[in-house]
């Protein structure tokens, strides 16, 4: 068997960032906001988020109900 180097595998063209990028305003906030509700613990997703939330001026405080 032949090993395959490493950087011969292709790998997903977008990012989480392009995807982030291509929710709409409420779809973002609404998953920034249920991930505070379940307990979503991947700080890295949630900086991102947060850096998205803020590119497009919007609160990044979850809302408190």
């Amino acid at each position: 068997m032949k090993a395959i180097k490493y950087t011969n595998i292709k790998g997903p063209k977008t990012t989480t960032n392009d995807y982030l990028k291509s929710l709409d305003n409420d779809e973002l906030q609404n998953v920034y906001g249920s991930s505070f509700m379940y307990g979503l613990n991947l700080p890295g997703l949630m900086k991102k988020m947060q850096d998205e939330l803020q590119r497009r001026n919007m609160t990044t405080q979850p809302a408190l109900f």
